[in-house]
């Protein structure tokens, strides 16, 4: 039976709306923590997600079990088995392919259009999609490109907001995966920080857009997201 390896970092970033289509289209997934339990042999799976969280990849002395995870990325690409990296998932894949990761200049925050390089018009990754796609962003690091890598997509603040390893490997900085209940859960837990980083008006400002927002960031993380699992030969 074809099968999907779910990478998760904290209990709180779970697989969300990706988890919900996965469901749909009876494919058999497992969902892992990589800070809690070791990592599996990837002979039993056709793909891989490694979705986000609040690690920062440049402190594997501090979060060991990161190292291990990147050298598991490492060997899927090697041996062509397909990789969508989310957020942190996404660096960690740049960090397995030699890339570097390092601190953004600004915390990006919210529903944000990232706008698709020619290259990445091309990609099957984005087939169907208007030449942008509807994400949301909160993160504070970025990635560098690894070497032999296709910038697929970019935002005004950030460069580099998604690339193409290979034919199969994604790796992107933005979040696909939340849904409305994993938004409320982070808006609250994280109200606070939100407030004294990026000030009590953008956190009102997103509270009133979201209604707004979600559906199109959901429409577009379906097509993405089915893409991928085409590209990966689940459906």
């Amino acid at each position: 039976m074809k099968r999907v390896l779910v990478i998760i970092h904290v209990w709180d970033n779970p697989a969300g709306y990706l988890e919900e289509i996965l469901q749909e289209h009876h494919i058999a997934y497992d969902v892992l923590n990589a800070a809690e339990k070791p990592l599996p042999d990837l002979t039993s799976y056709n793909a891989i997600v490694a979705l986000g969280g609040p690690q920062h990849i440049y402190e594997e002395d501090k979060y060991p079990y990161l190292a291990r995870e990147k050298t598991l990325l490492r060997h899927a690409v090697e041996q062509d088995i397909p990789c969508l990296g989310v957020c942190l998932g996404g660096q960690l894949l740049a960090g397995a392919l030699g890339g570097t990761v390092r601190r953004n200049t600004t915390t990006e925050f919210g529903f944000v259009d990232v706008q698709f390089t020619e290259e990445g018009q091309r990609d099957a990754l984005y087939q169907g999609l208007p030449g942008y796609q509807k994400v949301f962003h909160w993160h504070e690091d970025m990635f560098d490109l690894p070497e032999g890598a296709v910038l697929l997509a970019s935002t005004r603040h950030t460069t580099n907001q998604a690339f193409r390893y290979g034919q199969r490997c994604y790796g992107l900085q933005y979040h696909i995966e939340v849904n409305p209940e994993m938004l409320d859960l982070w808006l609250s837990l994280g109200r606070q920080e939100i407030i004294d980083s990026l000030g009590s008006e953008r956190l009102m400002e997103l509270e009133r857009s979201r209604a707004g927002q979600q559906a199109l960031y959901h429409s577009h993380t379906r097509i993405m997201f089915e893409n991928f699992l085409r590209i990966s030969e689940l459906i």
